[in-house]
């Protein structure tokens, strides 16, 4: 029967009480509602600062699932939670998913600033807590309801991993949908619903207020963009004269398109030049990344060739075939249309680009990829290679920079296998005898792209590559941020170098190098192999990138921080899309992000076992509860970060990587977890630790051959060969916590808290540190410390027995 919340008792639960069916479904709502929110934020976040400081807020902001649990345990009486508590947490949810996302917004919190604005300290804590305080409630809801149900923890986990699979499945529908705020009510809606459910057992009054919670989010998402507007931070500036993108966004003079995809918020601005003449510019997350809209005045064919540098690879053959990754708003398939190509293949990633070149502004491109020279494909560029038995007389890679992540929340921070020692490979694989690479990107990458065509030359037996290199840059006082390097597999002649350094004069560009001139300084002991001095001319990590460790974007090895780059990257105010490129933002982001989550997971753990001390409460096993929690923790989340590295290229296209790795781990553990309830014995969360060790280790070894092997397939193929290999190893990964916690719960109850915070801790400190191990020694030896988690709990929880005997 239903309570007048007035006549709520304080009345604790007893062992053999169960948890309704309305309150497990709450819990699947809640955790669903819990992984959008992340997911939604981390792109949301992307916009409003950059992708880098996104990464570092987002992943503090999980701190409030392990606070959650920690601040639950100190209380007085922790192994007991009154139904008034459980339904203001559950109830506070909805409220704080709207409140944090508002104050956050309203906060002007600016990372690249730190340095040099006082106030920026006092802003940083107060959006810290604002985007923490959703990821709080829904934990300690969570935890509450796993403390009054611990002995049917099984069931509660397998609610709460079967909602955080559908929320990273209800992403993908939900953002290029109802966009970014939307999506924000869209959780809150979820989680008001939740809220409902949880307290139908106990009140009517507060079920009905749960709805009326989740009426007031279904208005707020109808409203969305005036009621939860988006502040872009003000260091994102466009134009010589740093107008700020928001300014120019909320004019609508200027502003034609907006859409949201899991990979990046996609804009268009309008503008015209001195005489009159219409430019479109795509903008990537407000300004994190921009491409040009290609234009045609005239038909396309009455366009004439041009006499630039890059069209004038494609005039060096007759009637070429021209691959094209990354095509953006289609500058460079224009390009080799107007130069004479025959057949124009383009790739690119981002599905809302391509839409709008094909479809939504294809009368602006004079209906480009109509042409029937033309064929667009949206695809992982490598992966659609692998697939691919066709060559090519021109591969271009036009700035393919990487500055949005996978749409992993934080598990990942601007992978790019485009420029791995195994792309360049696979360009190669796919030239024609006599064809050419075209890589265009900021100078400050250009000498680590002249170490990997040394290394890929090297591998394939050849010695001598001078004469098969061109490179060039814009002229400028400091480092330019368009330079270009032209890698041909057989030698440059006399007569094509003398054409292109024509071109490059005529075009007021500066040669890098040029075959057989003269002496070109670093690049020509680039090619040389002779060792170059780290502090040479600007820092820059020069080995090739690999598909283990993919980060071509990384600036220095984290040993080589200083106290310097700290400073100088949160020193950079509106200079920061630069700083992207010429500083080593991601080091430093992640650096500080891991001293901070050191700290204060650390001190977050440890309190609690002081206060037990205090509180004169039982000694047994505190330190294997908290290493074995920790390392079940780290290892899961290790191991889940360490496989969507692995499958990424294997399936290509970033959201079905998400929502297959991801969804097929959560929803299989979920399982798992349920399937856990029938073991008794004592050694069941040593045997599922030792299983998980060794099935980790044997797809870590089947993951790269898989990948080389089996890359043609369909991709409907190559999901289903995942989600087969993952499945089982998420279904045992599904048993150790619900096993450990349920031992818990009935020994020790006023842990129970602790270790779920202890979990929530480590997950998020593991999200960290792998990404920081994969840029530093590769994803292999990510998974290999992610197995070594497991064999640690396996070795803890071995000798621990029953919790209870000493």
């Amino acid at each position: 029967m239903l309570e007048n919340p007035a006549k709520i008792t304080s009345r604790s639960v007893g062992k053999n009480d169960a948890p309704s069916a309305s309150t497990l479904t709450g819990v699947f709502l809640l955790s669903a509602a819990t992984l959008l929110l992340e997911l939604c934020l981390t792109r949301i976040l992307s916009v409003t600062l950059w992708y880098h400081f996104a990464f570092m807020v987002i992943s503090t902001a999980l701190f409030g699932i392990g606070f959650a649990g920690v601040v639950l345990s100190l209380r007085r009486n922790a192994d007991f939670i009154s139904e008034r508590q459980l339904i203001a947490l559950a109830l506070g949810s909805p409220i704080a998913f709207i409140a944090g996302y508002l104050v956050f917004q309203f906060v002007p919190f600016e990372p690249f600033s730190l340095a040099t604005q006082i106030e920026q300290w006092l802003y940083l804590p107060i959006a810290y807590v604002a985007i923490s305080a959703p990821f709080f409630f829904s934990g300690a809801t969570i935890a509450s309801l796993i403390t009054r149900y611990g002995q049917s923890v099984h069931r509660l986990y397998w609610y709460d991993l079967m909602g955080a699979g559908l929320g990273s499945i209800l992403i993908v529908f939900f953002l290029p949908l109802l966009g970014g705020p939307a999506t924000v009510a869209a959780a809150t809606f979820l989680a008001s619903i939740s809220a409902a459910l949880i307290a139908v057992r106990y009140s009517r009054i507060w079920f009905v207020f749960g709805l009326f919670m989740a009426f007031i989010s279904v208005l707020i998402g109808v409203w969305s963009d005036e009621l939860l507007p988006l502040r872009i931070s003000s260091n994102k500036v466009v134009g010589s004269k740093a107008v700020p993108i928001e300014q120019v966004l909320k004019d609508k003079q200027y502003h034609r398109y907006t859409a949201w995809n899991t990979l990046s918020r996609v804009d268009v601005l309008e503008y015209r030049d001195r005489v009159g003449n219409p430019h479109r510019n795509i903008l990537i997350d407000a300004g994190t990344a921009m491409t040009r809209l290609a234009h045609a005045s005239k038909p396309l064919h009455e366009l004439t060739p041009t006499q630039d540098e890059e069209g004038y690879f494609v005039r060096m053959y007759s009637k070429p075939a021209v691959l094209v990754v990354g095509s953006g708003g289609g500058r460079e398939v224009m390009l080799a249309l107007r130069n004479g190509a025959h057949r124009i293949v383009a790739v690119e990633i981002n599905p809302d680009i391509n839409h709008l070149v094909n479809s939504v502004m294809a009368d602006f491109t004079g209906f480009l990829y109509q042409h029937p020279r033309v064929e667009v494909h949206t695809d992982e560029a490598r992966s659609f290679l692998r697939r691919s038995r066709e060559s090519y007389h021109v591969i271009s890679c036009p700035h393919t920079i990487s500055n949005a992540a996978l749409s992993s929340g934080s598990l990942s921070l601007s992978e790019n296998h485009l420029m791995t020692i195994e792309a360049f490979h696979d360009y190669f694989d796919h030239l024609e005898p006599e064809g050419v690479l075209v890589i265009t990107r900021p100078e400050a990458h250009i000498p680590r792209l002249f170490s990997t065509a040394r290394e890929l030359f090297q591998r394939l037996g050849r010695q001598d590559l001078f004469g098969n290199v061109l490179a060039w840059r814009q002229m400028d006082e400091a480092l330019s941020f368009y330079a270009g390097i032209a890698l041909k597999k057989t030698s440059f002649t006399a007569e094509e170098v003398e054409t292109f350094s024509k071109i490059l004069q005529a075009r007021k560009l500066e040669p890098l190098y040029l075959p057989n001139q003269e002496n070109w300084g670093i690049y020509s002991r680039l090619l040389s192999g002779y060792p170059i001095d780290k502090n040479f001319a600007f820092a820059v990590i020069l080995e090739p990138a690999t598909d283990d460790k993919p980060y071509f974007n990384q600036r220095i090895r984290f040993s080589d921080l200083s106290l310097k780059d700290l400073v100088g990257v949160f020193s950079q105010d509106h200079l920061g899309r630069t700083a992207l490129e010429e500083r080593p933002v991601a080091e430093a982001a992640l650096v500080v992000l891991l001293a901070q989550t050191l700290v204060i997971a650390l001190l977050f753990m440890l309190v609690p076992i002081w206060i037990f001390r205090r509180r004169k409460l039982a000694d047994a096993h505190r330190f294997r509860t908290l290493l074995s929690f920790a390392a079940l923790g780290l290892g899961y989340i290790i191991i889940e970060v360490g496989f969507i590295q692995r499958f990424s290229l294997f399936l290509g296209r970033p959201v079905v990587v998400f929502s297959c790795v991801l969804g097929t781990l959560l929803l299989s553990s979920g399982f798992g977890s349920a399937w856990s309830q029938r073991y008794q014995d004592r050694k069941a969360p040593y045997n599922a630790c030792f299983l998980i060790a060794i099935g980790s280790t044997c797809l870590m070894f089947l993951a790269p051959w898989l990948v080389d092997m089996c890359l043609f397939l369909p991709l409907w193929s190559r999901v289903f060969m995942v989600v087969f290999l993952l499945a089982p190893l998420g279904f045992i990964m599904g048993m150790p916590y619900p096993l450990l916690l349920r031992r818990l719960h009935r020994d020790y109850p006023e842990r129970v808290s602790w270790a779920f915070g202890i979990n929530g801790f480590a997950s998020v400190t593991g999200s960290i540190g792998s990404v920081i191990m994969g840029m530093a020694v590769g994803y292999t030896l990510v998974l290999c410390f992610g197995v070594l988690c497991y064999a640690i709990a396996a070795a803890v929880v071995r000798p621990w027995g029953s919790i209870n005997s000493t």
